[in-house]
């Protein structure tokens, strides 16, 4: 099923770059935790760098090609939407923009999910921290300054 899932996402993203690396990790019986499913992660980079994600995981009577091309669809979505977070990791960039050093910390995200929204209204509530947000084209700048945040508990020497 591995082979499977990686022609469909293949066949996928090739209509955009024929340049595709897909690498296969498998595990079965008891080195897979005995799971009876298989799933697909998907990493691209882009030209500066940033690294976007999209993963699925079959549900139960998802056929291999299936999983392949939906994740695939998945990941060209996230590039789509731009910026230098995919949408499933834009809460852990937020967090660390607003424990970080007490100087400006700025990224770009894409459209903003609406569990970041939430969670830019929750920073603000529990850190007293606020983001500048700067739309701009299909793009969002987000500018904040840093708590300074300190683990009080970590021992020095």
């Amino acid at each position: 099923s591995a082979n499977r899932m990686v022609e469909a996402a293949r066949g996928e993203l090739n209509r955009y770059i024929p340049d595709i690396y897909i690498y296969t990790d498998v595990y079965k019986g008891a080195e897979s935790g005995l799971s009876p499913g298989f799933g697909i992660s998907l990493v691209a980079e882009t030209t500066t760098g940033a690294l976007l994600t999209a993963e699925l995981c079959a549900q139960a009577g998802d056929a291999p090609e299936d999983v392949g091309r939906d994740a695939a669809q998945r990941l060209l979505h996230e590039i789509a939407r731009g910026g230098c977070f995919d949408s499933a990791h834009q809460w852990q960039a937020l967090l660390l923009m607003t424990l970080g050093p007490e100087h400006a910390a700025k990224t770009r995200f894409g459209k903003l999910t609406p569990f970041s929204i939430q969670y830019l209204r929750d920073l603000r509530v529990f850190f007293n921290t606020t983001f500048k947000i700067k739309p701009d084209n299909q793009s969002v700048l987000l500018t904040c300054l840093g708590t300074g945040f300190t683990n009080v508990g970590k021992k020095t020497t």
